[in-house]
């Protein structure tokens, strides 16, 4: 359960900007154009700075010495010192736009890519030097057209050049290309996702009719795996008894102990494919209807009760109950014509931190979420009244807060769930994690509130 904490651990930022270091020492957090460091002891005021205009994106350097701060409208670009607040690091790319920045792992140089992905730059801290790589593909998905491997020494982008697709492997060390990976088995090139060790790289295909995933090995410079589902579906639905197959691969996602690989379509289905054959062990189907006993179901429910304070006065509470009947209907999308999407496929995928839990959202189902033990293959269903606006594990252990934008949010733990109040009434939609798992922030709108776990 959680604890209220003093006044100062609650205060403004511009929307959801907040952010621990990545040793948990200090928060980072923003508000119109003022950055505010704190110290995680005491919340107090450490450092502030002012940046040039209204502060829309904060990133702590891996080696917790610097803050990156950054407008897009008007891309500009601000580095500042923890440890030397006097120094400081300006930029402002103009008439190239700026879509995306975000940090080397070396501290030592940060990378600005441009609007329409025209050109990414790398600029170096020490010797005020510019590299730049020309063309990545803009129609990738934004995170998988430019990725760092785990352990820093790789940098893997997806570049189209003459109608031509292609991997650009660059090592960091002197951010020269080391390998360009054409893949020609694959019609076009969609996605790419770095193994936790560093050691292979997924890169796959997302069209529905010649969709495929290949594993390419940085250690042997070749592939090691291919995955098609189209080419599989027959002898896995006669193998496993399953009656759908996946269409297209849309996200990829590794378990952090690199044994499995998560591939979702674009229909209501994830694979786990194995890392020695790269073949599908088990899959799910977010089915709306759900017949088994051995799945549990929990729905958000209102409950009237007491005030103590006020003899006549009842006060409405939100818990999570347990359904035992069976069947239960999920709650599918309300079609109001206005807001119905073109398409919908599954937009949270996520890994708990040992790897055994995978929380997943279908868009059909907004208010719903499922999640998977991929060890004993039964599954909890969180059905929520209204719509989940994000959801974030803790890093040390396998606890679980979704937020529906609402003023109270839910935590699911494997022998537990609970619905919790926001402090103040502050209507929560995402959270951030200290290093240790100990503390969150819970981010709304223009609120933070600091919590102990």
């Amino acid at each position: 359960m959680f604890k209220t904490e003093p006044e100062n651990n609650f205060f403004r930022t511009n929307q959801h900007l907040c952010s621990f270091s990545k040793d948990g020492s200090y928060l980072a957090s923003a508000f119109q154009v003022n950055l505010m460091i704190k110290n995680t002891g005491t919340f107090d005021v450490f450092q502030s700075f002012v940046f040039a205009d209204v502060i829309e994106y904060i990133e702590w350097s891996p080696d917790n010495e610097y803050v990156l701060c950054a407008n897009f409208k008007k891309a500009v670009i601000q580095i500042f010192s923890i440890l030397y607040p006097e120094w400081k690091c300006k930029l402002i790319e103009g008439s190239i736009g700026l879509e995306r920045v975000l940090w080397a792992p070396d501290s030592k140089h940060f990378l600005s890519l441009s609007d329409f992905n025209i050109q990414l730059s790398i600029w170096s801290l020490e010797d005020k030097e510019v590299r730049h790589i020309q063309n990545l593909k803009s129609s990738v998905k934004k995170q998988t057209n430019l990725q760092f491997s785990p352990d820093g020494n790789h940098l893997a982008t997806v570049i189209t050049n003459d109608g031509l697709d292609y991997v650009g492997i660059y090592k960091t060390s002197n951010w020269k290309i080391s390998r360009k990976l054409m893949c020609e088995r694959l019609s076009s090139i969609d996605g790419i996702n770095w193994s936790p060790n560093g050691e292979l790289l997924c890169i796959w295909s997302s069209i529905i009719s010649e969709s495929k995933l290949l594993i390419f090995s940085i250690l042997s410079e070749s592939h090691v795996g291919a995955y098609c589902p189209e080419k599989r579906k027959e002898s896995r639905n006669v193998r496993y008894g399953y009656t759908k197959h996946l269409k297209g691969i849309d996200i990829v996602k590794w378990m952090p102990s690199g044994q499995f690989l998560a591939v979702a379509g674009f229909n209501e289905l994830v694979v786990l494919i194995n890392h020695i054959t790269w073949q599908p062990i088990l899959q799910f189907n977010c089915n709306p209807v759900i017949n088994n006993n051995y799945h549990k179901v929990f729905n958000e429910c209102v409950i009237h009760v007491k005030d103590p304070s006020k003899t006549s006065s009842l006060s409405i509470k939100h818990v999570l109950e347990e359904v035992l009947d069976r069947p239960v209907n999920v709650p599918i999308l309300k079609k109001d014509g206005k807001h119905e999407p073109q398409f919908t496929n599954l937009d949270i995928l996520e890994f708990s931190a040992s790897g055994r839990y995978l929380a997943l959202r279908h868009q059909v189902y907004p208010s719903a979420l499922w999640i998977w033990d991929i060890i004993s293959d039964c599954t909890d269903h969180l059905l929520l009244r209204n719509s989940i606006s994000n959801i974030r594990w803790s890093g040390e252990e396998d606890r679980l807060m979704i937020f529906t934008e609402t003023v109270h949010f839910f935590e699911w733990h494997p022998t537990n769930v609970a619905c919790i109040s926001t402090p103040r009434g502050i209507i929560v939609s995402d959270a951030r994690w200290h290093a240790r798992g100990k503390i969150v922030a819970l981010c709304g709108y223009n609120k933070v509130a600091i919590y102990h776990v």
